[in-house]
This record gives structure tokens, C-alpha cells and sequence, in this order.
């Protein structure tokens, strides 16, 4: 048996998948030499651009589950390695927000799962991670099982921001499905005083 780092052995390690080309504002993979999706093109988000560590198939998906509903935090532990990897290859933000969840949500899971994707980034002291400006003040029923519009209508004013007077800030989640969440924080964020911001997520999905 090899040995496991946080519980993620390099078997199944290599079995990750990351599309290389990606949309460069809302990072949906794309084909051919294009440098945006469809949908960008026709409706732009509010945020600057998302970028993501992993394809949301397979194991990925597999031990993102296992991690936000079973409570394996060391499956989160080694993703949060992953996660500050990535973001210090990333251009700085005056702060990082993660995606609020509801006080229901917390209850179901015991814990925010996107705030224990963090904890190795707020280790260190020069890197602000705002949970205290932006509240879920609508607890919104999962977004998966709805059509496109009604996952509009379901995450409309679903969140409340304080005065913010970052510059730039970079918004967090573990999964971006259809984006509509994060493009609504986006925002609300943004009329808050935000002057623009980008997402990173642990994973893309295919909507």
C-alpha cells in the first residue's frame, strides 16, 4: 500500500484531471484557440475571472463529497495544500472572501468547508481573509436540480455586503457549477465598493 499524504495517495493523485483550455473569464473548458466561452461573450459576469485546480469529475467530485458531507477533514486538509499552492502563483488581492453559507447549511455539515480550504492560506499573517463584510442572509435550496432560471430567481439577493474598501478581492468556493452563486456575491461585492475581483475554486464543473 503506498503511503497517503492527507489521506490522498499518488495514485489517485494522478487520476485528478484539470482542462488546460479554459475560458479565460469564467474558466469553463472550451475547445479549439478560443479564449472565451459563448456565454461570456454574449453575457459577461460580473467577476474579472475564475480560475480553478481540477476538473469536478470523478474522483475529484468523489473526495470533494466525501469531504463536505462525511466530514473528512483531512481530504480538506490536503486540498487547502493544493489551494495555497495555486494562489501563490496568483497576482495579489487586498482580500480573499469566501463564499458565505447559510447558518442552516452550517448546521446540516457541522462546518464551512470553504473556510477549512483556507486554513493553510490564513497561515500566513499578510493574507486578509474577510469572513465578516458579505452574509447569506437567503438560504437558497440546492442550485443543482434547478433549470437556469430558476437558479436565477433562487440566488437573487441572496447575500449582504458592509461598505468594502478593498481594491481587489478574490472570492473562494469549492465548486463552480453554472457560476450563478459566485457572479451574484460578485455583485454584491462590487456595489459594496469593491472595485473588481476574481473567483478560484478547488473545481470546475460542466454545468
Amino acid at each position: 500500500m503506498e503511503p497517503a499524504s492527507f489521506c490522498i495517495c499518488q495514485a489517485c493523485e494522478a487520476e485528478f484531471s484539470n482542462q488546460t483550455n479554459r475560458c479565460q473569464s469564467c474558466a469553463h473548458p472550451i475547445s479549439g484557440n478560443l479564449d472565451f466561452c459563448g456565454q461570456c461573450l454574449s453575457h459577461s459576469p460580473a467577476f474579472n475571472r475564475a480560475y480553478t485546480l481540477y476538473d469536478y469529475q470523478d474522483l475529484v467530485a468523489q473526495l470533494i463529497k466525501i469531504f463536505k458531507y462525511n466530514q473528512r477533514l483531512c481530504v480538506g486538509h490536503y486540498f487547502a495544500h493544493k489551494l495555497a499552492d495555486k494562489y501563490q502563483t496568483m497576482q495579489n488581492y487586498d482580500a480573499i472572501i469566501p463564499m458565505p453559507l447559510s447558518r442552516q447549511r452550517i448546521r446540516e455539515r457541522g462546518f464551512n468547508q470553504v473556510s477549512e480550504l483556507l486554513n493553510i492560506i490564513k497561515k500566513n499573517p499578510n493574507h486578509i481573509i474577510d469572513t465578516h463584510s458579505v452574509h447569506r442572509i437567503k438560504a437558497t435550496q440546492p442550485l443543482a436540480t434547478l433549470t437556469p432560471e430558476q437558479r436565477q430567481k433562487e440566488i437573487k439577493g441572496a447575500f449582504h455586503a458592509n461598505t468594502i474598501s478593498y481594491q481587489r478581492v478574490l472570492l473562494v468556493d469549492d465548486v463552480m457549477t453554472t457560476g450563478v452563486s459566485l457572479n451574484e456575491l460578485a455583485k454584491t461585492i462590487l456595489k459594496a465598493g469593491a472595485k473588481n475581483c476574481d473567483i478560484l475554486t478547488l473545481s470546475r464543473a460542466r454545468d
